[in-house]
């Protein structure tokens, strides 16, 4: 009996994974079907030999985010731009499998311990990571609700707006630096031996919890620039998915203005917040991506074969992630039996 108690938990996580990707994909078949498959195959077609340049994009944002990700490391570690790349890549394949998106966090860590990086840091260089991605991604959405504000001519409504906003974000922005200055790893901890007082592995995570610690309040106090570094870095990284947009729009024989590009790509950042309720946000990344498209008068089957190429790129480049995972782990463990 314990142990069928033991292994319901596990397969009713996996039946709601599961019932939440049925259900996106649901959601994508029925978005098809409205849109018409015939459109959306015309407008596919197109693409012809320019069907490769849709991953061209996303090569230079991954490099972006890969190096905003590298000045948060310890200034002693010597970690090749190449090693954090396909890292970073493997962490996020890992993400898209997951409702939460963060799973594939710690992954990132450990995959850095084999140049050096120790846990600790490592983990709070993801910590730092993702606060930096966080406060670039809130002022990109701002510069894409200035830019729509000014296509629906709505100025002075919009500074008022977009005023209230930025002193938000402010607020927000140093309340997230405040929280990890403040032992944040040490507080989780504390939490978790109290609930589980007795087991073993918890007393173990002690020193790790205040190791990191130890690095964020470090980063925060002497490393200040480098935050800011890794901030614009993402911030490129942001941009380059608004020439993503132009790109693919082009290809599909669709042109788009930069402005209009600028607020779908800005504006779908809440939509896929929203969406990782769904592993990967299937089908509700699309459905609520389109319905912008649509707002903005692109017709149904041009915005629907965007996301859809959208989609493919995503899924092309988390399967170039699980593969280096996969190669990484097979390489491990022929280590481990040679040794």
């Amino acid at each position: 009996m314990a142990r069928r108690r033991g292994v319901e938990p596990a397969d009713r996580r996996a039946a709601g994974k599961a019932a939440a990707i049925a259900a996106g994909g649901l959601l994508l078949a029925l978005l098809l079907y409205h849109a018409g498959i015939g459109p959306v195959v015309v407008r596919l077609r197109v693409l012809g030999w320019g069907t490769p340049l849709i991953v061209l994009p996303y090569l230079v944002i991954a490099a972006f985010d890969a190096l905003g990700w590298r000045c948060t490391l310890p200034a002693t570690a010597r970690v090749p731009l190449g090693a954090v790349y396909l890292a970073r890549m493997a962490g996020e394949a890992v993400n898209s499998l997951t409702p939460t998106a963060v799973t594939g966090e710690p992954l990132k860590a450990h995959l850095l311990r084999a140049w050096g990086v120790s846990s600790a840091d490592g983990v709070a260089s993801i910590v730092i990571a993702k606060t930096a991605l966080t406060v670039s991604q809130i002022l990109f959405i701002l510069l894409g609700l200035a830019a729509l504000f000014d296509r629906l001519d709505q100025e002075v409504l919009g500074a008022a707006w977009l005023a209230l906003l930025v002193v938000i974000a402010v607020v927000f922005s140093l309340t997230l630096v405040r929280l990890q200055r403040r032992g944040p790893a040490l507080a989780a901890w504390r939490w978790l031996r109290r609930l589980v007082p007795r087991a073993g592995f918890v007393a173990r995570l002690e020193g790790g919890a205040q190791g990191i610690d130890a690095r964020l309040a470090d980063f925060y106090r002497i490393e200040r620039g480098a935050f800011l570094r890794s901030t614009l870095w993402h911030l490129c990284g942001w941009l380059g998915g608004v020439f993503e947009v132009v790109l693919l729009m082009a290809l599909i024989g669709a042109p788009i203005e930069w402005r209009d590009a600028f607020i779908i790509e800005a504006l779908a950042q809440p939509i896929r917040a929203v969406a990782l309720v769904i592993p990967g946000g299937l089908g509700a990344q699309e459905v609520g991506g389109v319905a912008l498209c649509r707002f903005l008068g692109i017709p149904e089957p041009v915005a629907v074969t965007l996301w859809l190429l959208k989609r493919a790129r995503e899924l092309a480049f988390d399967g170039v992630g699980l593969a280096y995972l996969a190669r990484w782990t097979a390489t491990r463990r022929a280590r481990a039996e040679v040794g």
